[in-house]
């Protein structure tokens, strides 16, 4: 183990390049990069120390980010533009730094501070007016009922209080992944994404705002409706200070 002299808040994209990487590649990647940068990274206890980067939540395979966030613990001091350079002598492929910004060493740990993302896509085969009223619905419901697969068994759970904002976008003529004639509305979120209380998943929301569509009624899980979407990106992770004049329940 090395001792942490530093701490480096990342803020980073995750590109076309790199959409299909699971996070333990994604892991590695990273790792790699900071030996090639010559970042002097600190290591964690054990038998098998490892370079201490802890990132705030694992992106789903397929999923673009804008604003990702990681800390990058170091045995010593780099200024800035210092590491700056280093990393970007040594990026992984598919991968943007946004932004670094110095945190105090013996901050709290990143990952339960975690209250939020935001996420987009464009939904096919949807028109705008039905979108509103399905998205309309879902925000109005008292409770949304659903299930998730969890190992061996099934686990019901309420998705409203998950939610905590959504809304349609309007799109431009050339909306990535689209056939001209075919209907397509951009749809936006923002769920809870918390250690306590739990996370809203994008496509959980998706699946309820098709069940939601006028003239559409839950055909049961046997031949749910459904609502095809491309391009999910997460634009951000929101942390509790950062979220502290806009309600989050």
């Amino acid at each position: 183990m090395s001792e942490s002299r530093q701490r480096w808040r990342l803020v980073f994209a995750r590109d076309e390049e790199a959409r299909f990487l699971s996070h333990l590649d994604a892991v590695k990647l990273w790792e790699r990069a900071f030996r090639r940068g010559r970042i002097p990274v600190a290591t964690s206890e054990g038998f098998s120390p490892r370079p201490r980067v802890v990132f705030a939540a694992p992106l789903q395979l397929g999923m673009l980010a804008e604003h990702e966030l990681a800390d990058l613990f170091l045995a010593e001091r780099l200024t800035l533009p210092d590491l700056r350079a280093r990393l970007t002598a040594g990026m992984p492929r598919g991968y943007r730094v946004v932004d670094l910004r110095d945190e105090w060493v013996g901050a709290p740990a990143l990952a339960p501070q975690l209250v939020a993302a935001d996420y987009r896509m464009v939904l096919l085969g949807v028109e705008r007016a039905d979108a509103d009223a399905a998205i309309q619905a879902l925000l109005t419901a008292g409770k949304l009922p659903r299930e998730k697969r969890r190992e061996d068994k099934v686990v019901a759970y309420d998705l409203r209080p998950l939610v905590l904002g959504l809304g349609s976008r309007e799109l431009g003529d050339a909306a990535p992944g689209a056939e001209p004639a075919v209907s397509k509305v951009g749809l936006w979120m923002r769920l809870r994404h918390a250690q306590e209380g739990g996370s809203g998943r994008a496509e959980e929301v998706v699946a309820a705002l098709a069940d939601a569509l006028p003239g559409h009624s839950a055909a049961g899980p046997s031949q749910p409706p459904t609502i095809e979407f491309v391009q999910p990106v997460r634009e951000r992770l929101w942390l509790a200070g950062d979220l502290a004049g806009e309600a989050v329940t």
